[in-house]
Order: structure tokens, then C-alpha cells, then sequence
């Protein structure tokens, strides 16, 4: 389903594209996280460049005009909200001539903003104190979203349709995360924008080296890792098959439970999630398959 394909007119551009666009269309949405990471101790993370998410995620953290805007979390501010409701009923049932009183309107405003600060403290302990279990309360996935229907984004579509001679395959949600020695790119499609596909194949995102390192990256290789989410969604509950595989210096395979390698092997996972409470049901092995393709 993924297809990681080095460019003829361009050897040291990798281009990825997601194939079975088709097949994918019966599911409400599909995550795909990529992680490139080179084996080469002279290459590091700014030798790599992954477009054009990478440029996206520069453009809003310096306040530029981008086709992706920071995604705001709500959740402090309703738990802040709720702790000041509760404050105000409080009132209302104890002293209901003091509701409209300046006490009342100080203690309600301050358990809104205690309530918003606390709440990123208990926030951070749910998610630290559920990372062994099979429930667990789950850190935000993606931190920008794509901003539709506007015309920077109309044309941008139709750039990279001319750019790359296909269709391009824009997510709906990405977080992009540059570490010293690799990069780490998610990505989130909405399958109702792939309604009016007609073509099998989109391209996704390119993979640019620095020429002058690109002989020593496919001399010593590199991990090129991939995660396919597929998910149905019903009454807010997201079900999903969540599917991994990596190729290692040409060979494709995947870590075990005991982080062994398996070769020609995928590993999988079934889950359930509401919100960002996420229950892993099922994992295992899937041998003799593969869903990344080389080119």
C-alpha cells in the first residue's frame, strides 16, 4: 500500500506514494506514519528533508501563510469551564444570594483558571500512568490541520499535480517531528476526499538527500519504517487494524513482541478508541506479506 520509489530524473529524491486508493475508500479514515532513518553516521536529520510537510509545519511556526494551521486543544478549558460550573451551582445551592455577588464571580473565575492549569497536570499523569496498559489514555497524535476550501490550498492542489504527474494525496491531519539522527512524519486521510479519485495511485510526500551524502546513505542503508492505520468509525467509537512492516537495508520484516526481527513479516494490532482513550484488544504476526513496495 505504500510505495517508497527513487526518482529516475532525480537520484537523490525518494518519492512516496500510497497505492490501493480503491480499496481504501471503503474505510472512514487511514493513518500512515513513516519514520526515515539512516544508518550513516556522517548523515543527520538536516541532510534529509521530507516535502512539502516539512515546509508546512516551518511556515506555522513562523506565523507564515500555510495550507495546515495548528490544531487548539479544548480540554482545559472545558475542565476549566466544568470547575467553575460547579463552583457557580455550589453557590446557587448553598448561598443563592451571594450567586451574582463579587465573591461568587471571583471564585467561579478562579476555578476556571486553576481548572485550566490543572487540568494539563492531569492530563500528562493519565497519560504516564497508562502507558503499560491495555487501556490508555493517549497524548494527541497530530498537532496541525489541513485548512479546506481555501484558495491557497486549490492551488497548491493543482501545482502538485503538474509537479509530480499525479494525483497528490494531501492529509487531513500531520505532525512532523525532527529528531538529531532521524525524521518521524504522521499523517491522517479522510476518506471522503478520496470520493472523486479516479486514479489507483497518489503521491504522498518526496524524501530529499543531500547529493553529495546520497552515495554513503544507500552504501550503509537505512530504516525506512511504516504504520497503516485502517479505521472505521460508529457513534464515536473508532475501531482500527494497525498494521507495521520496516524495510532494513533492503529487507522488509518487522519487530515482534520481543523486538526480534521477523523477516517477510508484518506485525498487527486491533484497537478501539473513544476520544484518547485507546484499548489495544489484539496483536500478532501476519507472515509472508508486505505493504511497502520498492521502486
Amino acid at each position: 500500500m505504500i510505495r517508497l520509489r527513487k526518482n529516475p530524473a532525480m537520484p537523490y529524491v525518494y518519492d512516496v506514494e500510497m497505492q490501493g486508493l480503491d480499496q481504501l475508500k471503503r474505510f472512514d479514515s487511514v493513518e500512515c506514519h513513516i519514520v526515515l532513518y539512516p544508518y550513516s553516521r556522517k548523515i543527520c536529520s538536516d541532510d534529509i528533508a521530507f516535502y512539502p510537510f516539512e515546509e508546512y509545519v516551518k511556515d506555522v511556526l513562523s506565523h507564515q501563510r500555510s495550507a495546515y494551521v495548528r490544531i487548539s486543544s479544548r480540554f482545559n478549558e472545558i475542565f476549566g469551564l466544568s470547575l467553575g460550573a460547579m463552583i457557580a451551582i455550589a453557590f446557587a445551592i448553598c448561598k443563592p444570594e451571594d450567586l451574582l455577588s463579587v465573591e461568587s464571580v471571583v471564585s467561579v473565575f478562579g476555578a476556571y483558571t486553576i481548572g485550566k492549569d490543572l487540568w494539563n497536570d492531569i492530563e500528562r499523569i493519565l497519560v504516564d500512568a497508562s502507558k503499560n496498559w491495555r487501556v490508555r489514555f493517549q497524548d494527541n497524535y497530530y498537532r496541525y490541520q489541513l485548512e479546506k476550501h481555501t484558495t491557497l490550498s486549490s492551488y497548491s492542489y493543482l501545482a502538485k499535480r503538474q509537479r509530480y504527474g499525479k494525483v497528490p494525496l494531501l492529509p487531513e491531519k500531520i505532525d512532523f517531528i525532527k529528531q538529531s539522527n532521524s525524521q518521524t512524519l504522521r499523517m491522517c486521510f479522510n476518506m471522503k476526499d478520496l470520493e472523486s479519485f479516479v486514479e489507483p495511485v497518489a503521491h504522498v510526500h518526496s524524501i530529499h538527500v543531500d547529493s553529495s551524502l546520497l552515495e554513503d546513505l544507500e552504501e550503509r542503508g537505512f530504516l525506512f519504517g511504516v504504520k497503516l492505520s485502517l479505521n472505521r468509525t460508529f457513534l464515536g467509537v473508532t475501531q482500527s487494524f494497525e498494521l507495521f512492516q520496516s524495510i532494513d537495508k533492503g529487507s522488509k520484516g518487522c519487530l515482534n513482541e520481543e523486538e526480534a526481527w521477523i523477516e517477510g513479516a508484518v506485525f498487527y494490532r486491533r484497537t478501539l478508541a473513544c476520544g484518547r482513550i485507546k484499548w489495544y484488544m489484539r496483536k500478532g504476526l501476519i507472515h509472508g506479506q508486505t505493504i511497502i513496495g520498492e521502486l
